[in-house]
């Protein structure tokens, strides 16, 4: 799809959100709908963006503090909509505008943003699978704690303590290696729990590797 035809899909979409807005110089969060017609390559849409507005077709606001771009559709915009445009996309736009909506991110996509994509899918699969090992470890450990009579009540205390300062460090996003390194040296001296503690600090030594 060349700038011009995702310009125009882009436009006729503008156009339908006009057409249910409250008043005619309502402007829509580019943000949240050019997804949703499968655009995810930024510099693309920008070429889009600025096709449309050197044209006089939209009026762009400028980024707000969160990075979002907001456009809406002028007169002139509208007229070349209603026209039906000059590369066909509009009059399918406007014919079938489910086949543009949800379509998929490859059709916009440059190979990097795609391999980009999936990297981040699988590092959020890869984050997912360690959380829950952690957390299922963690609650084996606790488990072992409570039954394990050679320990003291007193002893047992400061190691559950222990291992709710290990599960928040393992939930935040910023993790602290060296309070989660002296928590774990700690319960590996219980020969209950040190098989379960060398658990996690293999898995723990894979996160951080």
């Amino acid at each position: 799809m060349t700038t011009q035809e995702l310009a125009e899909s882009f436009l006729a979409h503008l156009y339908g959100l006009a057409e249910e807005a409250p008043h005619p110089n309502f402007l829509f969060s580019v943000n949240e709908f050019a997804p949703k017609l499968g655009i995810v390559d930024r510099q693309e849409l920008q070429r889009a963006l600025d096709y449309l507005g050197d044209r006089g077709l939209i009026v762009l606001a400028g980024l707000d503090r969160f990075g979002g771009i907001s456009a809406g559709i002028t007169a002139e915009g509208s007229i070349f909509v209603e026209k039906g445009g000059e590369t066909g996309m509009i009059e399918q736009y406007r014919k079938k505008p489910e086949t543009f909506e949800g379509a998929s991110s490859e059709t916009f996509s440059s190979p990097a943003v795609g391999r980009e994509r999936k990297a981040a899918a699988v590092e959020e699969k890869e984050r997912l699978f360690f959380a829950r090992s952690v957390e299922a470890i963690l609650q084996d450990m606790e488990d072992v704690l409570e039954r394990d009579g050679s320990v003291s009540d007193e002893a047992k205390k400061d190691l559950l303590s222990d291992l709710a300062t290990l599960r928040i460090q393992m939930g935040r996003n910023v993790k602290n290696r060296q309070i989660i390194d002296a928590v774990l040296e700690n319960l590996s001296g219980i020969p209950s729990i040190a098989p379960l503690a060398a658990g996690i600090a293999s898995i723990v030594g894979g996160y951080f590797r």
